[in-house]
């Protein structure tokens, strides 16, 4: 089994990302800051999922072949990276890290939504 600490973590590109879902193609984009923070803005079609309960939420969300792409606010965040190097241990072959985050995806203006809208 992976150490947390040496599980090799694949990112994707906001650009990439992007393309993936204007071609609709099947993924699960999964945002892991906390609940509050996803409730008030949140990457449109977003699940919430934070990091300090991947290992005991993930296998009922997420199915282990499915695309995972996780994010959290930004470059200088690493929850994204921690939350990959978890799901990857836990045997997710398919998980991106999209580093740029929420902060890079409405810096774009690109869509986000709300709980609170």
């Amino acid at each position: 089994m992976l150490s947390l600490y040496t599980a090799h973590v694949r990112s994707i590109s906001m650009d990439h990302l992007k393309r993936m879902m204007d071609n609709n193609e099947p993924f699960v984009l999964l945002d892991v800051r906390s609940r509050n923070d996803f409730d008030r803005e949140h990457i449109k079609g977003a699940r919430s999922l934070p990091l300090d309960e991947i290992e005991e939420s993930a296998k009922n969300m997420i199915r282990p072949d499915e695309m995972v792409i996780v994010y959290c606010d930004s470059f200088v965040c690493s929850a994204s990276t921690s939350a990959s190097k978890i799901l990857t241990r836990l045997g997710y072959t398919n998980v991106r890290d999209y580093k740029g985050g929420l902060r890079e995806w409405k810096q774009s203006g690109l869509p986000t939504e709300s709980r609170y809208q």
